[in-house]
């Protein structure tokens, strides 16, 4: 993996981290409530439970991340993929993209990280980025093909059109069986990972090999002047994608969200 970047290390304040009470707390609120709950239904739940004020103001205070989009993106799928066009979204998950594997994988709080990059290692697992999207789905199939959701995962990897750019990465056993595969929208500063999938059948290998896919691209991604990766909001992900992400180093952050006109520079 590459580690020849010099990297930065980002200033942390008022974390709203994975685990704690109020991420938990948040979770299950959002969990519970529509994409755009009215004001009048969040004033309810608090009447009924004050604690949640202090679990809504640990949101509202989350550092913020600026984004700007293309008006042509937000149409495309922004908004789609992250609610309706607002020009703010709360705790997404945001993972500030390394540029060098020794201080992403540095310290105590990526030690299962590593253990599960070794145990790719050792069984020979691969992780490339692919360099056309025919070649993607070709792998992609594989694994769709052994998932009950593989058929309605696939309808939605239609080929970009023409302007948006995307990068495609595969990770393949020892034999080339592929057993892990994502999609990652590129824009600029940011990128969006809307597909990360693996293969069901090739357990655990496939999931050691999920971990050594998405380290593999965060770095690729880092080393190519991308700042931060997007999937989401960190608080409607499922419990096993919230460890996945806290593995990873994701941290939940507001965005500020610029959309830019047709014709502006």
């Amino acid at each position: 993996m590459r580690g020849d970047c010099a990297d930065q290390t980002p200033v942390e304040r008022r974390e709203l981290r994975y685990g704690s009470w109020e991420f938990l707390a948040a979770s299950d609120l959002a969990r519970r409530s529509p994409h755009s709950p009215r004001v009048s239904a969040l004033i309810g739940r608090v009447i009924r439970d004050p604690a949640l004020i202090r679990v809504l103001v640990a949101v509202w205070r989350l550092p913020v991340v600026d984004l700007r989009v293309r008006r042509a993106d937000v149409d495309a799928w922004f908004g789609a993929h992250f609610g309706r066009a607002r020009r703010r979204r709360l705790a997404q998950a945001v993972l500030e993209l390394p540029t060098a594997a020794e201080h992403y994988l540095s310290g105590r709080p990526k030690q299962a990280l590593r253990t599960n990059l070794r145990h790719a290692r050792d069984l020979g697992v691969t992780s490339d980025r692919v360099p056309s999207y025919e070649a993607w789905v070709e792998a992609a199939n594989v694994i769709l093909h052994a998932r009950r959701d593989g058929k309605a995962v696939g309808r939605e990897m239609d080929k970009p059109e023409p302007g948006h750019e995307v990068a495609y990465y595969v990770a393949r056993d020892a034999h080339d069986t592929p057993l892990a595969f994502a999609g990652v929208a590129l824009h600029g500063q940011f990128a969006v990972l809307f597909t990360m999938l693996s293969h069901l059948d090739r357990q655990p290998s496939a999931s050691w090999a999920r971990y050594q896919l998405h380290t593999f691209l965060a770095l690729d991604l880092g080393c190519s002047g991308v700042k931060h990766l997007l999937v989401g909001s960190a608080l409607r992900e499922t419990v096993g994608n919230q460890y996945f992400q806290h593995l990873l180093g994701y941290r939940a952050r507001n965005l500020r969200v610029e959309v830019i006109e047709s014709g502006a520079t």
